[in-house]
């Protein structure tokens, strides 16, 4: 006899498992990506397959059916990767620069991927609706480029430049839209101190 614990955790992993598998269908009909629940079917589908004697050789057919938990095993190999590119191990350059309340952390990493971290203290109106913006990231790809750095790939068609004179570190931004309103992402004009 199969347990009722063995059975709730079928059903409900079933369930899970066919809105996951459901979630391909509502990206490809929207044309926006539909995230899957990872683990959870998978992990229910085992658990209720396990729970039966009759059952429990096929236990890992469970974990295989979900499309959630497959999406996650394909994926930890990219996490990984992009995990290992953007630690301190890798980190090529540092930059940071304090101004008006506002902290900004740019890290230049061996691969050529960038991170930006900007915290605004207090925090800042960032649109008509008086939203506070107090954390700001931004990511994207970096080259060396006499006297400095090019950063791009963060937003749009934006570029920042970190210029090197007289071993002084300062941002010029190209292509910042100029009529926002709240200009709280911009990153022209500050002097930076080099770390690293």
């Amino acid at each position: 006899m199969i347990p009722i614990i063995a059975v709730i955790s079928l059903v409900l992993g079933a369930l899970i498992a066919l809105f996951n598998w459901y979630s391909i269908l509502a990206s490809y009909r929207s044309g926006r990506h539909v995230s899957p629940v990872p683990i959870l079917g998978g992990g229910l589908l085992f658990l209720g397959l396990f729970g039966a004697p009759e059952t429990r050789a096929y236990a890992w057919g469970g974990i295989v059916s979900d499309y959630g938990t497959i999406f996650l095993i394909v994926a930890i190999p990219a996490m990984i990767r992009e995990a290992w590119s953007t630690c301190s191990v890798n980190l090529a350059h540092r930059f940071v620069s304090e101004f008006g309340g506002r902290h900004d952390d740019i890290r230049l990493f061996k691969q050529g991927k960038f991170t930006i971290r900007s915290e605004h203290n207090p925090p800042v109106t960032c649109n008509k609706y008086g939203a506070l913006a107090k954390t700001l990231g931004f990511v994207g790809t970096w080259r060396e480029e006499s006297p400095g750095f090019v950063l791009e790939g963060y937003r749009e068609s934006r570029i920042l430049q970190i210029l090197e004179s007289n071993g002084n570190y300062a941002t010029r931004e190209q292509n910042y839209p100029g009529d926002l309103e709240f200009p709280v992402d911009r990153l022209d004009s500050m002097k930076l101190i080099k770390l690293r």
